[in-house]
């Protein structure tokens, strides 16, 4: 990150806190922004949608539909969350429906802004 005037210029996945920081907001919604473009950008929204968010799922099938996300991960915890979402573990017998190919750091990010939705 360097500034030159006043302008700021980033790169990575430290633009949305640098910005935020820049111009005054949080560190937090800056983690929140970034959760919420890490969760578009691997396409949980196919299945999945978090309604306080207002993300809805694109999913046409029922069948492909998984819940509503909104307060999930607040209620399970992040750690279960990341075990489950990495097929480490199951929920009623049957693991993730989809293999997350992101990054770790994705994930986390994913997680926190997720526990955030209640």
């Amino acid at each position: 990150m360097r500034a030159r005037g006043h302008l700021l210029f980033v790169t990575g996945l430290g633009v949305a806190m640098a910005l935020s920081v820049a111009y005054g907001g949080s560190a937090s919604a800056a983690e929140e922004s970034a959760g919420q473009t890490a969760f578009t950008a691997n396409k949980c929204s196919l299945c999945h949608s978090v309604s306080s968010a207002g993300i809805e799922a694109t999913t046409k099938s029922e069948k492909m539909k998984g819940p509503d996300l909104k307060g999930k991960v607040a209620e399970v915890g992040i750690d279960w969350a990341r075990k489950f979402v990495t097929k480490q573990i199951e929920k009623d017998g049957k693991k993730h429906g989809k293999e997350y190919k992101g990054t770790p750091e994705d994930l986390e990010q994913i997680l926190t802004w997720l526990e955030s939705q209640k």
